[in-house]
């Protein structure tokens, strides 16, 4: 059973501009480049009806394109045990009113909404043991890439399977905006 998730994806050439400036960091294992995105909205584990049930359901999400800035990086949990360094994006209306609006066609179909709050990000690398000098350079390395702007024509349903080597993820639908849908 796949794990599903709702994601903007990155322009390839940001996805590339990100990538150069990894540093060679022995505590940091880097998202790899095609798995560069910003989620909307975790889905987990779904079934095969579940997963028709989903699809049908974000057919009916109608959105602007909307313009997302990249502008600051950060830790999650925070700065003094992170164990996931990201790129924040700037909150906009557009970009809250389709997460809303995902979320509230996924709750219609009795997935129950997200608790935490919305904070838009870019997962960059998932850290192990890092020491405050190496925070400090993952920082650095960053600051001059900042800010960054694209507009998001679309949103993707991906599936995602963990494996040994981390997880594999599939494009299953693709939703363009005004809703034109593109089947992958």
């Amino acid at each position: 059973m796949p794990r599903l998730f709702i994601a903007i994806d990155m322009p390839d050439e940001l996805r590339g501009k990100i990538c150069e400036l990894r540093g060679n960091l022995p505590c940091v294992r880097w998202t790899e480049k095609e798995q560069i995105h910003l989620t909307l909205r975790f889905i987990g584990d779904a079934d095969e009806e579940n997963f028709k049930k989903t699809t049908k359901s974000l057919d009916v999400v109608k959105f602007k394109p909307p313009s997302i800035e990249i502008h600051t990086s950060g830790f999650f949990p925070n700065g003094r045990r992170p164990s996931v360094f990201w790129l924040g994006c700037m909150e906009n209306p557009i970009l809250s009113k389709l997460k809303n609006d995902i979320d509230d066609v996924l709750e219609m179909d009795g997935l129950p909404r997200e608790t935490r709050g919305f904070v838009p990000h870019i997962t960059i690398a998932r850290l192990k043991d890092i020491s405050q000098k190496e925070i400090m350079n993952l920082q650095d390395i960053y600051k001059d890439l900042l800010p960054q702007r694209f507009t998001a024509e679309k949103f993707v349903l991906y599936s995602s399977v963990l494996t040994a080597n981390g997880a594999i993820h599939t494009i299953e639908k693709t939703y363009q905006s005004e809703n034109k849908t593109i089947q992958s």
